[in-house]
């Protein structure tokens, strides 16, 4: 049965006004009612406005009710809507040239306001049924299609591995044989530079690492961690990403004591994700800051990361934690970062969130428990 607290909407189309009122006192109890007096009025006041269900006289002067059915038919956003003809016009031909216009009624003047009141209901009931099954069709699908990403999610970040992980070692191994040429002169640029190779493809690894470990929500491995020291490594390696842009970072606002209780590898890989991000949204021909703050709540620590790129519309805001959504352009992002950020954040039995307004930049809030 139709809902009883539903107030539906009907349209009632007619060119004679008696016919509207009391079609109209007949339904105004239990509906909330629009009328119109031409086929055009009504095509333009459904555009606007569209209504639940609509009845529809046929003779009328200009745009007759075939036509106006036609055309609402035609429109993807009308063509759902139940149309039932009320009519003095009582041939078998009539009706069949309705029906197959798309009406899913007709009823014959003069009317009886039981019948009409009774076919409405059935009509209404019928389209609320349909509205349920193809919103439960639209999240079903959206849980498989959801539900099979995440299954080959496992499979994509093994061979993501495997892919780096060879050429990797590669890499590493030439860089620590290079260095051992230079080890007397372990206070030389050279010396430097290939120690900071070899470290930052030991960080690669163990991101590549987090990164097959958290997609299978993995163990984690939680001490007590300098909130700034994780901060400051993961500036350390987008030091020239972000320096090569114009933009600075601002860790001011965190207190150099503030401890938290982590897996220093997952927080890392949080703060290297975000950071970049904010990076990417205030690379800029001005430049950008990137705000690091952070503060205490009872026993969590509040971690604010802030940029002042253009922001994110509500629409995009509610997806940014969905695996394989991501707003930047086909080749610069998989969509997968923010999805295993959210995941580390979890398993630390914390919570991330954001806020945007478009045009002033983007806020990411982490909320973590304090050091033991």
């Amino acid at each position: 049965m139709v809902e009883k607290n539903t107030l539906y909407k009907i349209m009632i189309v007619d060119d004679i006004p008696t016919n509207i009122k009391v079609l109209g006192e007949t339904l105004r109890a239990d509906h909330e009612i629009t009328f119109a007096r031409s086929g055009q009025k009504a095509l333009e006041i459904i555009e606007e406005n569209p209504p639940d269900l609509v009845l529809l006289d046929i003779m009328m002067p200009g745009i007759d009710g075939y036509e106006v059915c036609r055309r609402l038919k035609k429109d993807k956003r009308t063509r759902d809507i139940p149309i039932i003809f009320i009519t003095a016009k009582g041939e078998d031909e009539d009706e069949a040239k309705g029906l197959e216009l798309g009406a899913v009624d007709y009823i014959a003047k003069p009317f009886n306001p039981v019948v009409v009141k009774a076919r409405i209901n059935t009509h209404l009931e019928l389209k609320q049924h349909r509205d349920n099954l193809e919103d439960l069709v639209e999240e079903r699908t959206s849980q498989l299609i959801h539900s099979d990403r995440l299954a080959t999610l496992g499979t994509i970040s093994a061979a993501i591995a495997h892919e780096i992980m060879n050429p990797l070692f590669s890499i590493s191994l030439n860089a620590e044989l290079i260095q051992e040429s230079f080890a007397g002169e372990k206070e030389g640029v050279v010396y430097s530079k290939i120690e900071k190779i070899i470290k930052n493809t030991r960080r690669i690894s163990a991101l590549v690492d987090g990164l097959r470990g958290y997609s299978r929500k993995s163990d984690i491995e939680k001490q007590n961690y300098i909130l700034t020291e994780i901060i400051g490594e993961a500036l350390n390696i987008l030091n020239y990403r972000i320096a090569n842009a114009g933009m600075t970072a601002d860790t001011s606002g965190v207190p150099k004591d503030m401890t938290v209780y982590c897996d220093y590898q997952g927080l890392f890989q949080v703060f290297v994700n975000l950071i970049t991000n904010a990076a990417d949204a205030s690379d800029t021909d001005e430049g950008g800051t990137i705000i690091v703050s952070s503060h205490r709540e009872g026993n969590n620590a509040v971690i604010c990361i802030r940029d002042n790129g253009p922001g994110m519309s509500e629409q995009m805001l509610n997806k940014i934690f969905d695996p394989f959504f991501t707003t930047k352009g086909r080749d610069q992002g998989t969509g997968l970062g923010l999805y295993i950020v959210s995941n580390i954040i979890e398993m630390h039995n914390g919570r991330i969130s954001a806020i945007s307004i478009e045009g002033t930049g983007t806020e990411f809030e982490i909320v973590l428990p304090m050091g033991e």
